[in-house]
């Protein structure tokens, strides 16, 4: 039997997940700036101060719809690291590049991440779920590096710095595409960067030759 608590605890998330699940279409078609709380409360069926109850910004909500978002790059990293392919790495890139193209609004929260002061904007159930989220996708990162590195394919080396290394790449790459986008410049393809960085982790040193 439930308690009490534990039902005030269910329904309240039960809010939320309607909540974020009338936000999640508004925030794909018209992107986080056009997009108003008002807009989401009517496709709710709530009211605004209703959607305040549960969500302390626009900011807030826009954040907490990034583990959900996350999820299907997680479940890819995963698949990745199953495949035993010698080109781990590269592959886990290649999802990477795919998520962002897919996720297009998931990309843009990463980006604004980013933005000074949001911090204030945002509870600490949504920003805990959020870096939680991303250390798990930059946990499967490093796993795939570990796994390469049991395999024999990669050279001795932190795995976790490489993944975030990689993570790094991954988040300025995303920068550089937007002001690629705002100048109308086309975007870089920057899989050689993860070639050079695979490379490197070859156990044997012709490869990282060929590939810089």
């Amino acid at each position: 039997m439930t308690t009490p608590q534990e039902r005030k605890r269910a329904e309240r998330d039960a809010r939320r997940r309607r909540i974020q699940g009338a936000a999640r279409p508004i925030f794909g078609e018209r992107g986080f700036a056009a997009t108003s709380i008002e807009q989401i409360a009517r496709q709710a069926e709530m009211s605004v101060g209703a959607i305040y109850l549960y969500f302390q910004s626009k900011e807030d909500l826009y954040v907490s719809l990034l583990p959900e978002s996350l999820a299907p790059l997680e479940a890819a990293l995963v698949e990745v690291r199953g495949n035993r392919a010698d080109d781990r790495l590269t592959r886990a890139w290649a999802q990477l590049l795919a998520w962002s193209r897919t996720e297009v609004e998931g990309a843009r929260t990463l980006g604004l991440l980013a933005r000074p002061g949001l911090v204030t904007q945002l509870s600490t159930e949504s920003a805990e779920a959020a870096v939680a989220a991303i250390g798990r996708v930059k946990e499967q990162l490093a796993g795939a590096i570990a796994d390469g590195i049991e395999a024999h394919t990669y050279r001795q080396a932190d795995p976790a710095a490489v993944a975030e290394l990689v993570w790094s790449a991954f988040l300025g790459g995303l920068d550089l595409d937007l002001v690629a986008a705002n100048l109308n410049q086309p975007t870089t393809d920057r899989s050689a960067l993860i070639a050079v960085i695979e490379a490197s982790l070859r156990a044997d040193l012709t490869s990282m030759r060929r590939a810089a």
